[in-house]
């Protein structure tokens, strides 16, 4: 099991993994996690300042910083994930953009995923506000990133003009932009040395998440939510379950991989979505998905129970991070977690999936290799 350790630190400054932590072994069996060097601090010209943001991972699966990736004709399929991002570029969103460009580059990326939030603080006002523009078309400009944006919604796109996002407007604003409440897309996966026709892909489940959470749907609350186009809230989530249920038992991918905004799994400030954990994951493990893939909890993680198959990627550290952590147990499964702000990659063939933790600052945080018999 893996750990961290959350500080209270100021999202306008970066952190610089700064802090070392090496895992060693007492008499048992159980990981400790110690500081173990302080390599100090470095200037960064455009910078406020610099704090500290500490990482715990599995010896095991520690790697060091710097361009580790596998070379991307060894993979058919390459993509990105971010998550809870649009900030205007503020709370280093350029930092993470300007680090998601040059690994999508490196790896010649097919496609970004989107894991929501994806316009703060309360979404767009209409299919012109400015700030899509401003923190979608003009952040992501590297050429790499010139690729299909699948994006899922959160519950801040929630607090605005939800149809705007759904609507057919905002692709003529920016092609790359793909966003509908649940969808699939699959992506063959046999390389381009194959002769014939593909039989082997990947299969991506996007759902919409926001529904599903009993909060939002309190009239009391705080925070008010566009609803619109949903059927009635029970009719509208039998619905979706139904029908993911249905599509994977349906579907002949070599892998599955399901999205969604809010997180199942989860050590981060929101912790677990009971109502997800509820209704979600029993029907993921049913189906032998492989992955499920979330934001909402600004960090990044890898979250493997022993008694589950299912492996729960958290990536939702495109801008404001630094929200703080859950002191993790056994229990929790928690192989790597970081509390700050970052990126995943993720390359695939037939028999195996390599995913990458990246911070702000290019460091290749941790990396996951899950194989396929």
């Amino acid at each position: 099991m893996a750990s961290w350790e959350a500080r209270p630190l100021r999202d306008e400054e970066i952190g610089l993994l700064s802090a070392l932590q090496v895992p060693v072994r007492d008499s048992g069996s159980r990981r400790r996690f110690f500081l173990a060097k302080t390599v100090g601090a470095m200037l960064v010209g455009f910078c406020l300042g610099c704090v500290v943001a500490s990482w715990y991972a599995t010896n095991e699966n520690m790697v060091a910083a710097g361009p580790l990736y596998p070379p991307p004709s060894l993979f058919p399929l390459n993509f990105l994930v971010v998550g809870d991002w649009g900030r205007r570029g503020r709370y280093n969103q350029t930092l993470v953009a300007a680090q998601m460009g040059r690994v999508g580059q490196d790896l010649n990326i097919d496609f970004v995923i989107s894991a929501g939030d994806n316009f703060y603080q309360h979404g767009l006002i209409g299919p012109e506000d400015q700030k899509f523009s401003d923190s979608f078309t003009d952040i992501y400009t590297a050429p790499s990133l010139q690729k299909t944006w699948y994006t899922v919604l959160g519950n801040h796109d929630y607090m605005g003009d939800v149809l705007a996002l759904l609507g057919d407007f905002l692709p003529q604003r920016d092609w790359r932009w793909f966003c509908h409440r649940q969808f699939q897309i699959q992506c063959p996966l046999c390389g381009p040395s194959y002769i014939g026709e593909c039989e082997k892909f990947v299969e991506f489940f996007f759902i919409d998440t926001a529904p599903f959470v009993d909060e939002y749907w309190n009239s009391t609350g705080k925070e008010t939510f566009d609803w619109r186009g949903l059927a009635p809230r029970e009719e509208q989530l039998w619905s979706q379950l139904q029908n993911l249920s249905s599509a994977l038992e349906q579907s002949a991918a070599t892998w599955k991989i399901v999205v969604g905004h809010h997180t199942i799994r989860s050590l981060g400030h929101h912790g677990d979505t009971l109502e997800l954990v509820q209704q979600v994951l029993p029907i993921l493990e049913a189906q032998n998905v492989d992955l499920y893939i979330n934001g909402h909890d600004h960090c990044l993680e890898y979250i493997k129970h022993s008694d589950s198959d299912v492996h729960f990627i958290t990536s939702g550290g495109g801008s404001k991070a630094w929200q703080g952590m859950q002191t993790p147990t056994e229990e929790d499964g928690l192989q790597f977690g970081y509390d700050g702000q970052g990126f995943v990659s993720v390359s695939m063939t037939v028999a195996s999936l390599h995913l990458q933790f990246h911070d702000a600052l290019g460091s290749t945080l941790y990396s996951l290799d899950l194989k396929k018999h």
